[in-house]
């Protein structure tokens, strides 16, 4: 074992039991439901499903969004499969809660602590475990290798800090690493990064993000809306965070002045920030309807919708005629994946700091399905453009991949590593 990883083992084990503290410290910022603490500790009153299951763990809402796009697929191959998926958020759990396939239970995700680990190793005894993009718990990790469990790295994705913060403890990289028999990685950045810090070879695999199939949400559903509003064109801005929606707000009363009727819908990253959103619309002088606290239509009075609520985006997506994607107007996120609105026909304009899906902004810039831009003015224009156009077809097939490869080698991987059905005792 390296220095390192002794170090945050014994740290790990003498603080463990401040962790019930830490835990209340965070429902007091509404950061947990305190009816879910003793997931936190790896203790549940949920039962563990008879025969095969595996434990799928992920940090927020895009990547369990992925995991239970790769569940619903396993299950098709695999009827009788089971899934327990923790996640380490409040919203990735209300998403769970809203949009998991038969066969999965949720948890929260038990804490990295040897005690916690053990407790929810024990209770749920899975036969494999599948972890999504970067999350690299060492006792996590640990536990599974002792127990004999094996273990994959799916769509890993790494950034540049992370890949050189792994370079430097590579003793450490080498030992975690190890735990997985399968590693994809979804960019050869990652890749690289990862084979550096390991000496070991690592498969570019690709986004499984790009090879997913996105199901349209029905069209009836969205013809309704659209009848609803009176056919208004209508202004998307996906995916914000702070400081984005006044970036959005500031375009869109630029769009007003010129398209008369436009409709703004604003879906927050993060719902809980849906009450400060209408406050900002507000003060800009927008009627402003907020979507969680009457799920009708707006009518012709109101200027701005803010969506927040889980679950939903797709709806919207197909909803709009032009699509603003956040997280990358600001610095420090590195963008949301922009493949959901382009596989649904949408253009989408983004920030300048997509940092997290560079290389698949590189190749969707040039097909001008994706617009990058820093300034509001910038926004609008391309929204007034894009509601005077024709919305292209649908352009990921032919700029990503044309088949399922990436996501079906990584069901074969996965299913690999499962045994035959069984009953636990």
């Amino acid at each position: 074992m390296t220095l390192s990883l002794a170090l945050y083992r014994v740290g790990t084990r003498l603080l463990e039991p401040l962790a019930p503290w830490l835990v209340s410290r965070r429902v007091e910022k509404g950061k947990e439901n305190p009816e879910r603490i003793g997931e936190r500790f790896g203790a549940t009153q949920a039962a563990r499903p008879d025969g095969v299951l595996i434990w799928m763990h992920a940090a927020s809402v895009g990547e369990s969004r992925l995991l239970l796009d790769v569940f619903a697929a396993l299950h098709k191959r695999r009827p009788s499969l089971h899934a327990v998926v923790t996640t380490q958020t409040t919203t990735s759990a209300d998403m769970i809660a809203a949009w998991a396939p038969p066969g999965i239970v949720h948890q929260m995700a038990p804490v990295d602590g040897p005690k916690a680990v053990a407790t929810f190793l024990s209770h749920w005894r899975p036969d494999a475990a599948v972890f999504a993009e970067g999350e690299i718990w060492p006792n996590m990790l640990e536990a599974l290798k002792r127990g004999g469990v094996p273990a994959a790295l799916i769509n890993a994705r790494m950034t540049p800090k992370s890949i050189r913060g792994w370079n430097t403890r590579s003793g450490a990289a080498k030992k975690l690493f190890a735990t997985f028999s399968f590693i994809g990685a979804a960019d050869q950045a990652t890749a690289d990064g990862i084979a550096s810090a390991t000496a070991r070879r690592i498969e570019t695999v690709g986004n499984l993000k790009t090879s997913a199939v996105i199901e349209a949400p029905p069209g009836e559903k969205v013809a309704a809306f659209r009848e609803a509003t009176g056919g208004r064109p209508i202004v998307l801005a996906a995916s914000t965070h702070p400081g984005e929606d006044a970036f959005a707000a500031d375009a869109f009363a630029e769009v007003r002045m010129r398209k008369l009727g436009a409709l703004m819908i604003v879906v927050p990253r993060h719902p809980e920030r849906g009450e400060s959103i209408v406050v900002l619309m507000r003060e800009r002088g927008f009627t402003t309807a907020q979507w969680s606290q009457d799920k009708s239509p707006p009518g012709p009075e109101v200027d701005v919708l803010v969506a927040d609520t889980i679950g939903e985006l797709l709806f919207w997506y197909a909803c709009s005629d032009a699509v603003y994607l956040g997280g990358a107007t600001v610095e420090g996120i590195g963008g949301h994946n922009p493949v959901e609105p382009t596989q649904l026909g949408k253009r989408v304009f983004t920030g300048p700091h997509g940092f997290n899906f560079r290389e698949m902004f590189d190749a969707l810039q040039p097909t001008g399905a994706l617009v990058i831009g820093a300034t509001s003015h910038e926004l609008a224009d391309y929204w007034l453009a894009a509601l005077d156009a024709a919305q292209p077809s649908p352009v990921l097939g032919s700029h990503f991949a044309d088949s399922r490869a990436p996501f079906e080698k990584t069901l074969d991987a996965i299913l690999a590593m499962l045994p035959e059905d069984h009953l636990h005792a």
